[in-house]
């Protein structure tokens, strides 16, 4: 990274998200009184979290795996079922080896796959999900910005700048950081002790509500502060350095378990282990490592379930080029387990990758006629439709699931190649813009509304609907560039 990159990095985070960024570490506090609703108001936190999320975007590798996207919706969701907030939760995924999860104002909560992969248990997951739920519960988020307002300017410029730094350089924003004022490091990290004694609290609940062994977060915390005896600071997760763990809060999170424990514990969901054995086979940057470590556990009998060490394997074998031995892996774990259909998911995307497009296509459709509602089934079979020259019935397919609630970036992205395939030019730009605005980069869905405005033969109503969304994002562009000269 350059030096002006980390300028400029720093910079657009301090004028544009610089609330937000604090609130990355934010942490628990008593809850004596909600003050924060004096410097910022819910619709004010909602606008900061999006604000977040654009920044995130643009510099921050978010996994968009529709297995992995909709499994950390559901665990987180079923977890948030059991609060009572004003607004809604957004969980999603950041594709950095990093052990960390943090919760922004609005909602907004993020887990590394370093976290996902530390841990052992969908308990000890969820033990993590349930405490960053609590951040946003409690306003923790918003109390920091009230607390940072006590700091001096430089020395709220210069942390924010090295939060920014730490989402994508996580060892130069923790040096950033130890250049900050001594003053201002310990305000945050007095606040932030606090605040995590709370989310402890109520995150324990919230594990024991949706049945959950509450035992768990003990154990993940033992785990994770045994990652102190190293005195190499490089090799001390990142989680720690945001969610300091003492031998105190280990006891009280033992404590609380015993009086927070579910009249029936659930077991681990089976998404859980096929999601964490996709990690792993990412995780590795040589394939073939990935490879021997599911055989190993295969030759060893090292597994929770047998069938899913050998999905972690097979997907291991397609990232080493082995695609013969894994289609015939994958086959037989579908003879096996007709139902779960990550495995035909698995085939489906292999046939993809050495372009058989017709078998590809015939596996998407069996996985969507199984299950109509998964995403990963449903965005798969329209793909390979596209591929296949069919774009009338992947438009067709993406109407039917495309209710306003369901509308992601692939979406939109999906729909616009479908438009496109059939000449629908000024739809297809205006469903690239929609895509543009659900991902933050107003300016380039202006840029795509204009081309559609310029399409020759546009209808009346065609025309009309066009300019009225331009005036829309246009409109949205002025008010974010006048947040930003404010700030």
């Amino acid at each position: 990274m350059t030096l002006n990159t980390l300028r400029q990095l720093i910079c657009i985070t301090c004028l544009l998200f610089a609330p937000a960024v604090l609130a990355q570490e934010s942490i628990d506090l008593p809850d004596i009184g909600d003050s924060a609703g004096a410097v910022i108001s819910p619709e004010q936190e909602r606008k900061l979290g999006e604000g977040y999320m654009r920044f995130l975007r643009r510099h921050a590798p978010i996994v968009t795996d529709e297995e992995v996207e909709d499994y950390i919706q559901e665990l987180g969701h079923n977890l948030s079922d059991h609060v009572d907030y004003y607004g809604d939760f957004h969980f999603f995924v950041i594709d950095s080896p990093v052990v960390n999860a943090f919760a922004v104002p609005g909602g907004f909560i993020a887990f590394h796959t370093g976290l996902i992969l530390e841990s052992q248990t969908e308990a000890e997951l969820a033990s993590v999900v349930g405490h960053e739920i609590s951040h946003v519960t409690q306003r923790h988020g918003a109390r920091m910005i009230e607390s940072a307002s006590q700091m001096s300017m430089p020395a709220m410029v210069a942390m924010m700048g090295a939060l920014a730094l730490a989402i994508a350089n996580p060892q130069a924003g923790a040096a950033a950081l130890m250049a900050t004022q001594a003053a201002a490091q310990q305000h945050q990290i007095n606040f932030t002790r606090a605040n995590e004694r709370e989310a402890d609290a109520l995150g324990l609940r919230l594990l024991g509500d949706a049945g959950f062994d509450t035992e768990k977060m003990a154990v993940f915390f033992e785990r994770m502060e045994r990652h102190n005896r190293y005195s190499d600071p490089k090799h001390v997760p990142e989680y720690l350095r945001s969610h300091p763990i003492t031998t105190n809060r280990i006891a009280e999170a033992r404590s609380r378990a015993e009086t927070v424990k579910p009249a029936v514990i659930r077991e681990d969901s089976y998404k859980y282990h096929l999601v964490r054995a996709k990690l792993r086979v990412n995780a590795e940057k040589d394939p073939m490592q990935a490879r021997h470590l599911f055989e190993a556990e295969l030759r060893n009998g090292d597994y929770v379930y047998e069938e899913v060490a050998r999905y972690g394997f097979a997907l291991a074998l397609i990232e080493t080029g082995d695609f013969e031995l894994a289609r015939n892996e994958l086959l037989k774990l579908m003879a096996d387990y007709p139902s779960i259909i990550s495995f035909r998911i698995a085939l489906a995307k292999l046939e993809h990758r050495v372009r058989d497009y017709q078998k590809s296509l015939r596996h998407f459709e069996l996985a969507y006629e199984q299950e109509p509602e998964n995403r990963a089934a449903i965005y798969g079979y329209i793909n390979a439709l596209l591929l296949v020259s069919r774009g009338a019935e992947a438009k067709a397919l993406l109407r039917a699931y495309g209710l306003s609630d369901r509308r992601d970036p692939k979406f939109y992205k999906l729909l616009a190649e479908s438009e496109d395939q059939l000449g629908e030019i000024a739809n297809a730009h205006h469903s690239l813009a929609e895509y543009y605005v659900s991902v933050g980069e107003f300016p380039h869905a202006a840029e795509q509304l204009r081309i559609a405005r310029r399409t020759a033969g546009l209808t009346n109503y065609q025309r009309q609907k066009i300019v009225a969304r331009l005036e829309e994002v246009e409109d949205t562009i002025i008010q974010l560039e006048a947040e930003s000269r404010r700030r």
